[in-house]
């Protein structure tokens, strides 16, 4: 049974760092939660919890796991945290700061559109491209787009975890080896 209960304990715990990570962006300076080194800081802390958990089962299994229970091992630490952290980041738009939604929606158009100038795209071009994005992203802040974005995420991770399951699975010698 540890083979799950560890994990999801890295999961927990992995959520709860990127969700403090979130929180700190956001008292320190509200403009780092749209700039694309804290979303690649939390990919990198999530893989290293994925490592981290699996390892962890495996050595409650006594140092064997084969391929498939690493990957489980893998995706269960994915799955916990890519749902509490999803549920942590509900609690933060809907309750500790309702207002952050909207102000994260303006910097993210704005930012897409200093990127999409620099691009040199025309003006015609770049109000058909914002107004579509602006229409994208109304759901991406909620309840719904939090969870939507959370599963497809899993796929993302279930690649990772596979990648992870290769490195972590160790097989226990037999005398035939």
């Amino acid at each position: 049974m540890s083979h799950f209960n560890v994990p999801s304990l890295y999961g927990v715990v992995c959520a709860v760092v990127n969700f403090v990570l979130l929180v700190v962006y956001y008292l320190v300076n509200i403009n780092l939660l749209v700039e694309w080194y804290t979303s690649v800081l939390a990919l990198i802390v999530t893989a290293a919890f994925l490592f981290a958990g699996t390892v962890a089962a495996r050595n409650a299994q006594e140092g064997s796991f084969s391929f498939g229970q690493a990957w489980m091992a893998s995706m269960t630490v994915a799955f916990v945290a890519q749902f509490l952290g999803a549920a942590l980041t509900v609690l933060l738009y809907e309750i500790i700061a309702p207002e952050l939604p909207s102000l994260l929606e303006q910097m993210t158009l704005e930012k897409t559109r200093e990127m999409m100038e620099g691009f040199g795209i025309s003006a015609d071009l770049l109000k058909m491209q914002m107004r579509e994005i602006k229409e994208a992203m109304k759901e991406a802040y909620t309840v719904k787009g939090l969870t939507l974005n959370a599963a497809g995420g899993m796929l993302m991770w279930a690649i990772v975890s596979l990648i992870v399951a290769a490195v972590t699975r160790r097989n226990l010698n037999s005398e035939f080896a």
